[in-house]
């Protein structure tokens, strides 16, 4: 009975791990595909913000118009500088070039600087459900044996 409730307790990790991972996924698709109108932003200003572990990072506070309406939002780039010359040199040329952003047009609110789609959570998201797939035949095949012994 013990190796029961081992299994149960390894497959709700699993179940857990795999629904985690795929709302995540299912999350960021869905963001990808409601990202439809594309436009040029201006910039307001860019600052360079100390992060954890000695890092630097660059905030973009950016508007756009659409109609007759502005809206404001902040970008967070995904690249980290470990010292703040080069984080300066990535301000310089954030500033010179063309600055477009991805919106929603149902909801300009919802607006990205970089519109990629997830492709590694999807890779991760397949690969937990394999290994899902595995713990479940795996409990199977060995519950096979128990019962005909």
């Amino acid at each position: 009975m013990n190796y029961k409730i081992r299994w149960l307790i390894t497959l709700s990790v699993a179940a857990l791990i795999l629904l985690g991972i795929s709302f995540k996924t299912a999350f960021q698709i869905n963001k990808f595909f409601t990202l439809d109108g594309k436009i040029k932003a201006n910039v307001e200003k860019v600052e360079i913000i100390e992060g954890k572990k000695d890092k630097f990072e660059v905030l973009a506070f950016y508007n756009f118009k659409i109609g007759d309406k502005i809206f404001y939002n902040v970008k967070k780039f995904e690249t980290k500088f470990i010292n703040e010359i080069t984080a300066l040199d990535f301000k310089e040329k954030t500033l010179k070039k063309d600055f477009y952003i991805c919106y929603n047009k149902k909801n300009p609110k919802i607006s990205a600087v970089e519109k990629s789609f997830p492709i590694k959570n999807l890779v991760y998201s397949i690969i937990t459900f394999v290994i899902f797939g595995y713990f479940v035949a795996l409990k199977y095949y060995v519950f096979s044996f128990q019962k005909n012994c």
